[in-house]
């Protein structure tokens, strides 16, 4: 989705984009990136690029074109190792090489990004399932600052019984923003406050619920199992820990319609922020780096799960 689709003409269905500040400085590593999304990935081709696909007879085109399993959902057939099959040796795109960015699919021009209504307007972020996203994410200290960059087609969304999720998330990052409190105050505050907390179950109670999630990874599940609701954080990771928890909450939280909703979204982002930290305890990081690679994890194994993340959200009200 880009900015410009906002036409001429039709200026009644516009509505403004949005993105944290730190959006603009996000760009994909390629070859550099350790863990890439077109490795391990079924990678979907959306009805538009498809018919742009099936115009091509000749050149790389064509490689294109035959490289598609149109059963079901058409998508890549994947290669040796579960990698795309436009994927070289170096980790490159054979399809930007060979013919440019403007014939990548839709997923593969958006990705790692995703989009959400707000009473606002739209607005646009990136997963931290990405690893350049979670580095960034982690290191920016203006998780709470949006800046407007284009406009898009849409309609500002709507809360029931008036309810506004970017005003009580503007609380939220207010109290996350006070650096003056300790950490561990802030997130008392929060939970008090709005009535959701991790530490509403036992830790048994939690560890349990991850092992019985679906993994990508059969090693996370053991990962996750140091979970606790109070872990010993170093005190050099707790302000990247507090950018990761004002990640979740701008991406699970503000889009929600109604104060339970809000609540539910809340409680998952509170449950991520505390099992980043937990692991981090456990393996005794005390740096920036090797934590964005802990939440990249986290990231893609429960909130890139629409399965697990509902799950832990639905455990806070049984």
């Amino acid at each position: 989705m880009k900015s410009t689709a906002c036409k001429a003409g039709a200026a009644k269905n516009c509505i403004k984009l949005y993105a944290p500040r730190y959006y603009r400085a996000f760009s994909c590593i390629a070859d550099r990136c350790r863990h890439s999304c077109c490795i391990g990935w079924e990678i979907d081709v959306d009805e538009q690029t498809l018919e742009i696909y099936r115009s091509l007879s000749d050149g790389y085109g064509k490689t294109v074109a035959e490289s598609i399993d149109e059963e079901d959902v058409p998508h890549f057939r994947l290669a040796v190792g579960d990698r795309c099959p436009h994927l070289d040796e170096q980790g490159l795109c054979r399809i930007i090489k060979s013919m440019g960015e403007g014939y990548l699919c839709e997923i593969c021009r958006e990705h790692p990004r995703f989009y959400h209504d707000t009473p606002r307007g739209k607005e646009v972020g990136v997963g931290m399932a990405c690893e350049e996203a979670a580095r960034l994410i982690l290191q920016s200290e203006d998780f709470d600052s949006f800046v407007e960059i284009g406009a898009v087609e849409g309609r500002a969304l709507r809360g029931r019984r008036g309810f506004d999720a970017l005003a009580v998330r503007a609380e939220l990052y207010a109290c996350l923003s006070d650096r003056s409190r300790p950490y561990a105050e802030r997130l008392h505050q929060i939970s008090s406050v709005y009535g959701v907390s991790p530490a509403s179950h036992t830790d048994a109670a939690w560890r349990k619920l991850l092992d019985g999630l679906e993994y990508l990874d059969e090693a996370h599940r053991w990962l996750f199992c140091c979970y606790t609701s109070l872990p010993n954080v170093p005190a050099a990771i707790e302000e990247p820990l507090c950018r990761a928890l004002a990640y979740f909450i701008f991406r699970h939280c503000s889009a929600t319609r109604d104060a339970d909703a809000f609540r539910e979204s809340l409680g998952f982002a509170l449950f991520c922020e505390r099992l980043i930290a937990s692991v981090a305890a456990e393996k005794r990081i005390t740096d920036t780096e090797s934590l964005s690679e802990v939440a990249r994890v986290i990231s893609e194994e429960l909130e890139y799960s629409e399965e697990n993340t509902d799950t832990i959200k639905l455990a806070f009200f049984e």
